[in-house]
């Protein structure tokens, strides 16, 4: 395990690590070590004096130069090293000392070839006042090995104290910029576990792995050996169960508050005895082990002919695999692979997968991430530090590409591949040449008439009266689609733009003219939204008849996307004339990935549509997976119309000004308004509780019109079980209640499936079609084994089947596999629910929600929206797909209007809590909302600094600029006098900018469209 932490104090710093030590390379007790390029620059080496350490804390250097003495000063930062808990047992308890100088040797590794070269930096304040980053690749730090925990477990652990020193390229010393020691700990943390693991197999041990993060335990160690020398471990889970915490942020802090001053040793040799006394007890001593591991280690070093001659095999292995891997230019395959070491083949490999990994979530990422990744794949043998030598050979190479650098060192924090940048570059290419090459239905001024009387007799249906008119922007909008000759346009619209309205009016104009309206979306509950149902009590069959035909933007990429490419013959015929006379419009398009962008638009061109516009918000949530082209597209200067009115809000200022506010990118000055306005309810760790409880206190029909909203599914997981029990509690849910066997997506990528360390015994693992690579039929397969090979072991219906993951195609087109968690749920009567897969035979879509009318063991009955009623046989698929419905995180929350909300949102959430994500939750109510967090300030902070942006392989080599956020749609000046501080008045003011002065004079309303009329 590694931690990171700041340095309090210089004399407290000096006697609490030179304190508790077991061993230094020269087996001297109390002493550190000095390490890292600037301490040799400074002459500190060997042990570390007392008054020297303090001294270089406080920036005093050994000549008495005093470095970056400003008020506040950082003394430095103190990365902690800890031993996995079988390893300690082993060195400490069982007596193999090689384990301490394995560890010592891990973390020199890992402090040399990581955290120093590749994250030490200064500030360079050359060109600004503020100061820039620059690389210096040297610290100053001190090692102090540790053996015990607070608890006076056997714990080995190292503390790596890093001055806060660094000697810049000039070879002046400044104050170390240490940012990217913080942003990677996690990185350092994988790199020193690779580095122990490869030290302790040399050593003779086998491990295994226990987590994330490259953690893992040494083999052959029970588990309730360890677990017995985890007392602190122990006391902090029983506390967790006590209080019943579920979340992460609340789990850390009962680690903080139940923390006690670290126990003296008085007696180290009494100490040792009982650790050995207690591991009898147990029945273990280790000596076997530990006896095992040097005779392995012994045949290493002096291997018979049969271990040479199976590290020999295990090496042509290795290359025969690369050999008859798909070709790749990230790695070495075919016959090149034939003449590689085998250490060079794993690196290449585990970089390769660690960047095909990356790719399929973001079109750029830093080499930091990469290395990351590779090590989080747990290769055996694998290090670190070849990672990033291969890393560095990609970029020479051109197989990975540096983003643009504005620094003065040269140094570029992301990296992009040559496939991402040529996808984005397609898609720009190909919605270029659909200028002038779209169908025009009409001319311009009878396009507005016929939509202003669509929307009229909009009205008249659907609120049963006949004043509706389209706003300035969504007839803007309308025109374009209608009157344009550009087979592509984007349609910009802030949330509550009335989309809605928009599509339903183009529908009835588009009707008249012969033309069908298709909408695609990015899931299914927004396609139930665009065919006009969306919960209000229509059948699918009636949505379907009344609204606008819609499909995911998956079923009409499968349904037309094949026989577009083939580009003649019967299907390709059959496809285009069954899309002729057809506009094709994809909503929610910031969610669409660069994948599925660039399919749409080959579709469009290949099929000659008639158009096929994008209409979105650039402001919301981005695609799961690669891209962000929508917001590109515009940036690139694209065709565009902007919808800047949100009429969703209109009724209620303050969440009009909220939503403004928020769109603009201002979250601490939207959550300060709504704090103005007793809209915010700041409950401490508990927040999540307290959200639920103030659900629960609503009356019945102000429940019914009363959304929860979450940032991530780990809040949502929980309110849903506090307002199941609660609903239990006071009666509303009944019945004996059915325990059933649910499935969680595991959230893993489609790479990260081809490594067996993804795999844990009980996952399920979905093939939604025949993977022919490994020999598998479609169906579910529980698994029930991973083998030290590599393989896994699966079983369905008793009958077991070996799998080697690596085997499977990392580019197939279709996203064929899936692996889940088990989940035991508890239902009952009158629970609300919702499927987290479709159910074509049904008509059920994923995310479709449904009330339990009953739970019994033969069978669950259940009314969906549209009034139908299922029946769920025991054994029925949908059964295990099913999941509490009582919240919504984000991602599923997108395109949702209710009209009141609760919304629940954490500073510790990293990266949950982010401007999109608030942008979305701020802007899904009508008419009230309150956000109940834990941490007002600190959530400020963290929204502040985290936008939430996705990557862009154009923007990041700096071709195209995402051009930054436009001027506020909102005017709070024209809003009614809201409840504010005068500091929150004059906050709002400054944000906002100067009154703007009126127009002089009006224009003729089509000109206002801003079209080219």
């Amino acid at each position: 395990m590694h931690s990171i932490a700041s340095v309090r104090s210089s004399s407290g710093a000096a006697a609490y690590f030179a304190n508790d030590n077991y061993y230094t390379e020269q087996e001297h007790a109390e002493a550190g070590l000095w390490g890292g390029e600037g301490a040799r620059d400074l002459g500190l080496s060997g042990q570390v004096e007392k008054g020297a350490f303090e001294a270089i804390l406080n920036g005093r250097l050994p000549d008495g130069e005093m470095v970056g003495q400003v008020e506040g000063r950082r003394l430095g930062l103190d990365l902690t090293f800890s031993m996995p808990k079988s390893a300690s047992i082993l060195a400490l308890v069982s007596g193999d000392k090689r384990i301490l100088d394995a560890h010592l040797a891990a973390v020199k590794s890992t402090m040399s070839q990581l955290v120093e070269k590749q994250f030490a930096e200064s500030r360079n304040y050359d060109r600004s006042r503020s100061g820039e980053p620059q690389k210096t690749g040297n610290l100053v730090y001190a090692l102090f090995a540790h053996d015990t925990s607070r608890a006076l477990d056997p714990q080995g652990h190292i503390h790596a104290v890093v001055a806060n020193l660094t000697r810049d390229p000039k070879g002046t010393w400044k104050a170390l910029w240490n940012g990217e020691i913080w942003k990677n700990n996690t990185t350092i943390g994988q790199f020193y576990h690779a580095a122990f693991r490869a030290q302790l197999q040399k050593l003779g041990y086998e491990t295994e792995a226990v987590g994330k993060h490259g953690s893992f335990e040494i083999k052959g160690v029970p588990s309730e050996v360890i677990k017995a020398f985890s007392t602190r471990t122990t006391e902090i889970e029983a506390k967790i169960a006590e209080t019943g915490a579920t979340r992460l942020e609340t789990k850390k802090q009962i680690t903080l508050y139940t923390r006690d001053p670290k126990l003296a040793v008085d007696d180290r040799g009494a100490l040792t005895e009982s650790w050995q006394q207690r591991a009898q007890e147990l029945g273990f001593d280790g000596n076997s082990l530990v006896a095992e591991a040097r005779e392995r280690a012994a045949l290493q070093a002096r291997p018979t002919f049969r271990e040479t001659a199976t590290a020999a095999l295990g090496e042509v292995s290795t290359r025969i695999g690369a050999a008859l891997r798909t070709p790749s230019p990230l790695a070495a395959s075919g016959a090149a692979a034939l003449f590689l070491p085998a250490g060079t083949i794993k690196a290449q490999h585990a970089t390769a997968s660690a960047i095909r990994h990356l790719s399929e979530r973001e079109a750029a990422f830093s080499p930091a991430a990469i290395l990351s990744a590779a090590l989080g794949f747990q290769i055996k043998g694998l290090e670190g530090g070849a990672v990033v030598e291969r890393i560095g050979e990609l970029i020479r190479e051109g197989h990975l590409i540096p983003g643009k650098s504005e620094r003065l060192d040269g140094h570029f924090d992301l990296v992009t591949t040559p496939v991402a940048l040529a996808m984005e570059q397609q898609i720009l290419d190909r919605i270029d040449a659909g200028a002038g090459q779209g169908r025009s239905f009409m001319p311009p001024e009878q396009a507005m008439a016929r939509l202003q009387d669509a929307a009229r007799e909009l009205g008249q249906t659907r609120a049963g009266i006949d004043t509706w008119q389209l706003n300035e922007g969504q007839l803007a909008a309308g025109v374009a689609i209608l009157s344009g000759a550009d087979r592509f346009l984007n349609v910009q619209g802030v949330a509550g733009a009335g989309k809605s309205t928009l599509l339903g009016a183009l529908d009835k104009v588009l009707g008249q003219e012969g033309v069908k309206l298709v909408g695609l979306a990015f899931q299914n509950k927004m396609v139930a939204d665009l065919r006009g149902g969306g919960g209000q009590g229509m059948s699918a069959e009636q949505m379907r008849e009344a609204g606008i035909e819609a499909y995911t933007i998956a079923k009409f990429l499968s349904t037309y996307g094949g026989a577009a490419a083939a580009g003649s013959g019967e299907r390709f015929e059959a496809a285009k004339a069954a899309l002729a006379n057809t506009v094709i419009i994809t909503d929610e398009s910031s969610m669409v990935s660069s994948r599925d962008m660039l399919r749409l638009t080959a579709l469009a061109e290949q099929l000659d549509l008639a158009k096929a516009p994008f209409i979105g918000d650039r402001q919301q949530l981005s695609a799961i997976e690669q891209g962000k082209m929508f917001a590109v597209s515009q940036a690139a200067g694209q065709a565009t119309v902007r919808m800047d009115e949100n009429i969703r809000q209109k009724n209620s200022p303050l969440l009009l000004a909220v939503a403004g506010l928020s769109n603009e990118g201002h979250a601490s000055l939207a959550l300060d308004l709504l704090a103005a306005h007793g809209r915010v309810i700041e409950a401490g760790p508990d927040h999540v509780a307290r959200a639920a409880e103030l659900w629960l206190s609503l009356s019945p029909d102000k429940r019914e019109a009363t959304a929860i909203f979450t940032a991530g599914r780990e809040d949502r997981a929980e309110i849903n079980a506090r307002v199941q029990a609660g609903l239990l509690k006071e009666g509303t849910l009944t019945g004996p209640g059915l325990m059933l066997t649910t499935l969680q997506s595991a959230n893993t990528t489609r790479e990260e499936l081809r490594f067996a360390s993804t795999y844990r015994v009980g996952q399920v693992f979905d093939a939604r079609m025949d993977v022919r690579e490994l020999g598998l039929k479609r169906g579910e397969y529980e698994v029930r084994e991973i083998r030290k090979d590599g393989k896994v072991v699966l079983e369905v219906g008793g009958r077991r089947k070996v799998i080697d993951p690596t085997r499977i195609d990392p580019d197939h087109r279709f996203d064929r596999i899936g692996l889940y968690e088990q989940r035991e749920l508890k239902i009952h009567d009158g629970e609300t629910v919702f499927w987290r897969d479709k159910d074509q035979g049904r008509d059920i879509a994923k995310s479709t929600y449904a009330t339990v009318l009953e739970a019994r063991p033969e069978g669950v009955r259940v009314e969906l929206a549209d009034k139908r009623q299922l029946v769920l046989a025991p054994g029925d698929p949908m059964l295990r797909r099913l999941d509490l419905g009582y919240a919504l995180n984000a991602h599923m929350a997108q395109g949702m209007t209710k009209a009141q909300a609760i919304e629940v949102i954490s500073s510790a959430q990293r990266n949950l809590a982010t401007q999109r994500t608030q942008n979305v939750l701020n802007t899904r109510a009508t008419d009230d909302m309150m956000v109940v967090t834990n941490n007002l300030e600190g959530l400020k902070q963290q929204l502040d600094r985290t936008p939430g942006n996705k990557t862009s392989a154009l923007e990041v080599t700096g071709k195209v600029e995402v051009e930054p956020r436009h001027h506020n749609p909102v005017d709070a000046r024209q809003l009614p006098e809201l409840k504010m501080s005068p500091e929150l008045k004059a906050k709002l003011d400054a944000v906002l900018g100067k009154v703007p002065e009126p127009p002089v004079r009006q224009l003729r309303p089509e000109k206002s469209l801003g079209l080219d009329l």
